[in-house]
């Protein structure tokens, strides 16, 4: 009967934290510390970098790309690399490719023309070569002065769910003629602010030199694993185009901003396009030609993103949680070392666990019968 009644005793008890003060400079100085740290790292870390108190939503936006240039300003034999390959003066609708609309723009620095004819006849049903066209001659050059040529961007971004709950609010949208932007680079392993781009109405322009430059890249050089130099091979970049509105110490601030930066792969770039001249009706066979055009040169490949924030309660109210979590924790672990490690841990083990009576509003069953303050001294 005693074992049962023990059993429903522990079965319907409350039981409740106990306050014991712990006069131990060790303890206490370990317990601050440890406090101290946590609230550096909610207050200052979580709220003040990366404002915990935000929600986000990644931006959908549209980019426009126009290559521009002339040849006016260059001189062939002035440029250094046209004297190991031969030169030629083209404009834009050359040096661009494909002329349209598109986020992945070739800006062509060498071409092959290879003149082909069409060995076996367009209405044969064989053919014992791998291609019915053989090549009969062909020519390479370089474009003299790509580097010279000058790229266009027009872009805008928003964040589409909390511009409607906003009601249009420039907090959550933009265009590059009306927003603040900058070109920024890696240089001694940190990124440096290399171009500002103020709000001024226009569109940004940015010369092929200047996006080599941000991306480390020159032509004139070799890639790894390639013995012709980047102007003849080819090369990939990855532009990125990054849009914030938390960059305020209280976020989201009132205009969102964006920053250019250009990336270099270690990959080669080729593009092939036949050009079909025509047939020539001859008896007794007729005469196909085409011109396959080799290009390689600078591919930019490009990208929008970043995330919009915006103030939530809730995002909040879960930081706040994690910190008061982490806290308790911090609580739970100086109670084991005072009850486990500690030199007293007898006396603190029997401080914070004590039994009381309903029957009686004396504590029984532990050593203390009057609630007070501990010291290891």
């Amino acid at each position: 009967a005693m074992q049962s009644s023990n059993i429903f005793g522990d079965l319907f008890a409350y039981r409740t934290n106990k306050q014991v003060v712990i006069r131990d400079k060790w303890l206490s100085a370990f317990n601050f510390v440890l406090m101290l740290l946590i609230t550096l790292y909610i207050v200052v870390w979580k709220i003040g970098l990366e404002k915990a108190y935000l929600e986000y939503e990644p931006v959908s936006g549209n980019i426009k790309l126009d290559l521009s240039g002339s040849s006016q300003s260059i001189n062939v034999l002035e440029e250094e690399y046209c004297r190991a390959l031969k030169c030629r003066l083209c404009d834009s609708y050359d040096v661009r490719y494909p002329n349209i609309d598109t986020r992945e723009l070739l800006v062509t620095t060498y071409v092959r023309e290879a003149r082909q004819q069409r060995v076996c006849q367009r209405n044969a049903t064989e053919c014992p070569f791998k291609s019915p066209f053989q090549t009969m001659l062909w020519d390479d050059y370089l474009v003299a002065g790509a580097e010279y040529f000058q790229l266009r961007i027009d872009h805008s971004a928003q964040a589409p769910n909390f511009l409607v709950q906003s009601r249009n609010s420039p907090m959550f949208r933009g265009n590059s003629r009306s927003m603040q932007g900058r070109l920024v680079g890696a240089k001694g392993g940190e990124l440096r602010t290399l171009k500002e781009f103020p709000p001024n109405g226009q569109v940004d322009v940015l010369s092929v030199r200047e996006i080599l430059a941000a991306a480390n890249v020159n032509i004139d050089t070799e890639l790894p694993g390639h013995i012709r130099p980047v102007r003849e091979t080819g090369i990939v970049i990855y532009c990125r185009v990054r849009y914030i509105n938390d960059y305020t110490l209280f976020a989201p601030a009132p205009a969102v901003r964006y920053e250019y930066q250009f990336l270099a792969g270690n990959s080669v770039e080729s593009i092939y396009e036949p050009v079909h001249l025509g047939v020539a009706w001859t008896s007794p066979v007729d005469v196909e030609e085409r011109m396959m055009l080799t290009r390689r040169g600078i591919k930019l490949v490009w990208t929008q993103e970043g995330d919009l924030g915006r103030f939530s309660f809730s995002a909040l109210i879960i930081t706040i949680v994690v910190g008061l979590a982490m806290a308790r924790l911090v609580q739970i672990a100086v109670d084991i070392i005072a009850t486990t490690l500690h030199n007293k841990r007898k006396v603190y083990r029997n401080a914070l666990s004590e039994e009381a009576s309903e029957a009686s509003d004396r504590p029984v069953g532990g050593p203390f019968r009057v609630y007070g303050a501990l010291s290891s001294d």
